[in-house]
């Protein structure tokens, strides 16, 4: 097995009709096709500190194996380093494989394993600082290798999900969709047309419309949104794809007469993949907003796929793109999720190590200070003197603590319980909104113990009631436990685990959602609830990109709060390593705040049933547990945070 890599566009080009043959092998991805490929690096050869770097496998001359990558300049915690990425855009992209020939050709697990050797190699050597290959379709031939690759698979992770509709088994049409487009064709005269490739000067047609789209969401409060097409060179790459090819077409909804000439109000872009429309982009003019553009649209479409001038197209399946966005699932049920695949430099366990400086973190001071994110920590300031009226407070405590030992409890409880109300009104105060026991101390539990200067308060949402660990811990017991108890002992390991974390017992508040069903709206209660109660307190919880349902209704409702200025100072958790997002922040934890996190999370490994302890934990969620004793850093995110566009 010869490996080698082709790093310019001579070579490129050379591998033209050996790519071509590979791409015959069924479920290679569109985006890493020979002829995409291409006007991606015709478009970034030029930009700064761009390199091809195309994996190539031989076995006896032959090519049997092609990872199409980049090397790529960034920038980590303010440093400039240099990235591995997919020589291309995409929502879906892999290494492609010979297919077999009377069994001459190396097992496709060799040839993974030959890739990610070399990949690994390039972090190794410090040739590159990460490797970070993302739309890894599930169901790929690269991501069951690496899967099931005892030295790989740690790292690969889920990345989103992609919903897409199967056209030969029917759809359902979202209500009101029909009263919506009669309303549209009744106040507006639009034509429904289909452009292939950039015919008509299309490309350009649409890009005034994704940017006047873009516009007006900035002045709707929406800053974070951008327009693909103000970058110059993702513009010429798929002004290349268009040109060049007859993949991508376009189905728009136009103003006046003439299709041809006329004004896009509303398009989507797809390309079509051997029958598989895959959705690219799409917009609509914000003076179309009240008429649910995207829905009319896409009726409009499907409508047209069933026609006798649609069949030409031979669509079988309508990928609607990556992101769980509702509208999506309107019309489909079905998902294909894609992971990311990351190697870093192997580093010391976070717990034997100081915390790295991040990008959004204090300089460092004279003392040791906790991490701190954009929202989360407060930067330590340096000591005051204590003011005269602080001296006389402190002298006034110490003189009750030598007096209270003397009187009786009918005098000194209501002054204890006054001091505490008045401590508790004076401090800041952080609250958790904890879908499940357990999401507390593997996820957020490094930075609850961060906090120790505040007052933590822990919403618990559920109890817990939905995991399938009773049936493992019963068969563990001679005498099955209940349901109650079960749940109970879930509460228990949690209060045991907060404690650790530097939470006070009274400060748990349980709120009794049922665990399965958990919506945003509730949350959104729950969160208003609890603002009237601490009216600047800082709010954090899961992230509303979360793949499961209740950690999403969780973020989704604190983001609604905070959209509504219900709260201000908000921020949502990343289920490491389920879910990584690069725009996200990674939080590392000086040392108490390690220590802290690792002893939490043993309270979740306690096996006593003589003191209701099961070790629900352990049994529910071991390789979390075991991910975050060997890394406790968090990844948190704001509320701008968008899950990722088409």
């Amino acid at each position: 097995m010869d490996v080698a890599v082709v790093t310019g566009s001579e070579g490129l080009a050379g591998l033209r009709t050996e790519w071509e043959e590979l791409e015959r092998a069924p479920g290679t991805p569109y985006y890493v096709t020979h002829r995409f490929v291409t006007a991606w690096w015709e478009s970034y050869r030029s930009a700064d500190g761009y390199r091809l770097h195309v994996v190539t496998v031989r076995q006896d001359g032959r090519l049997v194996a092609i990872a199409p990558c980049s090397i790529r300049p960034e920038q980590r915690a303010g440093k400039d380093v240099r990235v591995l990425r997919w020589a291309s855009h995409g929502d879906y992209l892999a290494v492609l494989y010979a297919e077999a020939q009377d069994g001459a050709t190396a097992r496709p697990e060799t040839l993974t394993r030959l890739v990610m050797e070399h990949l690994s190699g390039l972090v190794e050597e410090g040739a590159v600082a990460s490797v970070h290959l993302t739309g890894i379709p599930s169901e790929s031939q690269f991501a069951w290798q690496v899967r099931k690759s005892q030295d790989h698979h740690r790292h690969l992770a889920f990345l989103i999900e992609n919903p897409y509709l199967d056209l030969g088994s029917g759809y359902s049409r979202p209500s009101h969709t029909t009263k919506y487009r009669n309303k549209l064709l009744r106040d507006h005269q639009l034509r429904f047309a289909v452009f292939q490739g950039a015919e008509h000067d299309i490309l350009d047609r649409i890009a005034a419309v994704h940017v006047a789209e873009k516009e007006h969401l900035h002045a709707q409060g929406r800053p974070e949104r951008h327009s693909l097409f103000e970058d110059d060179r993702r513009v010429a790459h798929i002004r290349g794809v268009f040109e060049h090819t007859d993949d991508a077409i376009t189905f728009a909804l136009v103003e006046g007469d003439d299709p041809h000439s006329g004004r896009i109000a509303a398009y989507r872009t797809v390309f079509n993949d051997g029958g598989r429309l895959l959705s690219w982009n799409s917009a609509y003019l914000p003076a179309y907003e009240p008429y649910r553009m995207g829905k009319v649209l896409q009726l409009q479409i499907l409508e047209h796929l069933e026609s006798p001038e649609g069949r030409g197209i031979g669509a079988t399946e309508f990928d609607f793109g990556a992101g769980k966005y509702p509208w999506k699932f309107e019309w489909t049920p079905t998902m294909r999720p894609t992971y990311r695949l990351l190697i870093k430099a192997t580093e010391q366990p976070a717990a034997a190590r100081p915390a790295e400086p991040r990008a959004t973190e204090p300089a460092p001071a004279p003392k040791p200070a906790a991490p701190a994110t954009a929202t989360a920590q407060a930067t330590p300031t340096a000591r005051k003197p204590a003011s005269l009226t602080t001296r006389v407070r402190r002298r006034a405590v110490r003189l009750a603590r030598d007096v209270a030992p003397h009187l009786p409890a009918v005098i000194v409880e209501p002054a204890r319980r006054a001091v505490r109300a008045r401590r508790d009104r004076t401090t800041p105060v952080v609250i958790w909104y904890i879908p499940h026991p357990d999401d507390e101390t593997i996820f957020m539990g490094g930075s609850i113990a961060s906090q120790r200067e505040r007052r933590n308060v822990v919403v618990l949402l559920t109890d817990g009631e939905a995991s399938q660990a009773i049936i493992g811990t019963n068969r563990k017991l001679e005498e099955p436990i209940t349901l109650q108890e079960f749940v109970a002992s879930r509460g228990r390991e949690l209060a045991a685990a907060v404690v650790q974390l530097g939470v006070r017992e009274r400060d748990i508040i349980r709120v009794g959602l049922p665990d399965g069903s958990v919506t945003s709206d509730e949350v959104l209660r729950v969160v208003r609830d609890q603002a009237r109660r601490f009216p600047l307190a800082a709010h954090r919880t899961m992230s509303y990109l979360d793949v499961h349902g209740d950690h999403a209704a969780a973020g989704a409702g604190l983001r609604e709060a905070h959209r509504r200025g219900i709260v201000q100072d908000v921020q949502f958790h990343l289920p490491v390593p389920q879910v990584i997002d690069e725009r996200a922040t990674w939080v590392a934890f000086e040392r108490p705040a390690v220590e802290a996190k690792l002893a939490a999370l043993r309270e979740y490994c306690v096996w006593d049933p003589e003191q209701g302890r099961y070790a629900v934990g352990r049994r529910s969620v071991s390789e979390l547990i075991a991910h975050y004793r060997r890394r406790p850093d968090e990844l948190v995110h704001g509320p701008d945070l968008d899950p990722l566009a088409e």
